[in-house]
């Protein structure tokens, strides 16, 4: 297994790839919350972190099935290069401005969205024309762990240098990262997709809603597949939503600045879902059953969610910072005690030719599913306090396991026709 590693990394093809993927995931995700602490300084208000989420979200809904086709019809090398290159430009040319007004950031927002809808299946589309077939598992292992690990390096990142160096300093090394990106992916060969291809955007497009409504189909006649896939969405639209709200977070629930805050949760997160990833997985193959392993990680969810704005009224001082990042720690790798075995249950019931259509089209359709509730959890921290929005969620998690424990077993094994 390592011997494989180190020949997917001793690719240079691939290591071209594959910086142009750390640099543009580090970037996007700084930024992202570079943004979130600029419009808080200057609003204070979580409605209008919302709608930097809905910024994000509007090129994905009108823009993503065009631009997933697009990149099947031209050099993904030539896509790659110039996304790169105007989402640098895009971030340099902001960084410019003096003092500019909060529309413009959404501006940026929304045009880096743009870029990205190509950016990223460009990328994934990429990986097997630079990796061989019998190492693709590894490669993509590579991707998905630099995925989740910017998050939480960026979210840290992030806190720190705008903490020392300040907004405008912080979006020039963004920038400098996506050139870099732009750099790594010149020394890529030609990646021109010659089989399969699309005849034209109509057929494209059909083919993708099509998959989406193949997937639909399969949902809605399969209760083993409604339920995990019912947690992911429910998962994700929360994790939205308290990203969205992190400044009010770490505001009026842990006391500190916004830089100090963001790496005290950037590092307590982090390090409860990677033990929960390495802790669950295990479980997982030691055979205990993923229903109730999920029930008990939405209990404990739910539970941590209620301490965590309770001990910020409790305890004052560095002994709030250490519960606050105990709780922390804990709610992430409940999360991941959710995630995974909701995952696992739905790669096992799902068939293998259907398993594109879910996996595949599932941030488009989170992207949809989010939006609404994310304006409406801003609107509840704007009117009721940050603590309402935490209470709601942990109790939503709660009922929610206390639903799976008693309806839950019965919903699975009933015909549906008979629901």
């Amino acid at each position: 297994m390592i011997s494989e590693f180190k020949r997917v990394l001793g690719n240079s093809k691939f290591i071209y790839l594959w910086l142009s993927q750390l640099f543009s995931q580090l970037t996007i995700n700084v930024t992202n919350f570079l943004f979130l602490l600029r419009l808080f300084s200057v609003t204070g208000s979580t409605i209008a972190t919302s709608l930097l989420w809905v910024s994000y979200a509007l090129p994905v809904i009108l823009v993503g099935p065009f631009a997933a086709v697009a990149v099947d019809m031209f050099d993904r090398r030539k896509i790659l290069m110039l996304t790169n290159l105007l989402q640098s430009l895009s971030i340099l040319l902001f960084a410019l401005l003096k003092s500019p007004s909060i529309f413009l950031l959404y501006g940026l927002a929304m045009v880096y969205s743009f870029l990205n809808q190509f950016y990223v299946p460009a990328e994934a589309a990429s990986l097997p024309s630079v990796v061989p077939k019998k190492l693709l598992p590894q490669a993509n292992s590579i991707f998905f762990l630099t995925q989740q690990g910017s998050l939480v390096v960026g979210f840290a990142f992030a806190g720190v240098l705008n903490h020392f160096l300040g907004f405008s300093t912080s979006l020039f090394i963004g920038s400098a990262f996506l050139f870099l990106a732009f750099v790594s992916v010149t020394f890529l060969p030609s990646l021109r997709a010659i089989e399969g291809l699309p005849k034209s955007i109509e057929q494209g497009l059909g083919d993708f809603f099509g998959r989406i409504i193949e997937g639909y189909r399969l949902i809605k006649g399969n209760r083993h597949v409604v339920l995990p896939l019912g947690i992911l969405l429910g998962l994700q639209v929360s994790l939205v939503i308290l990203a969205i709200n992190i400044p009010k977070i770490v505001q009026d629930i842990l006391g500190l600045s916004g830089s100090i805050g963001m790496v005290l949760l950037a590092v307590s997160a982090g390090l409860g879902a990677a033990t929960g990833a390495l802790v669950i997985s295990r479980l997982i193959k030691a055979g205990w059953r993923k229903k109730r392993m999920i029930e008990n990680f939405l209990l404990i969810l739910g539970v941590f969610l209620f301490i965590f704005i309770l001990q910020a009224s409790l305890f004052k001082g560095s002994l709030k910072t250490i519960y606050s990042a105990v709780s922390i720690f804990v709610m992430g790798l409940s999360f991941m005690g959710i995630v995974i075995p909701s995952q696992t249950f739905l790669q096992e019931t799902v068939p293998g030719g259907f398993r594109g259509r879910i996996f595949g089209n599932f941030w488009f359709l989170a992207t949809i599913v989010s939006i609404f509730p994310v304006l409406f959890s801003g609107g509840i921290s704007e009117l009721f306090g940050i603590n309402t929005m935490f209470l709601i969620l942990g109790g939503f998690a709660i009922l929610l396991s206390a639903i799976s424990r008693r309806y839950g077993q019965n919903f699975l094994t009933n015909n549906f026709s008979h629901g």
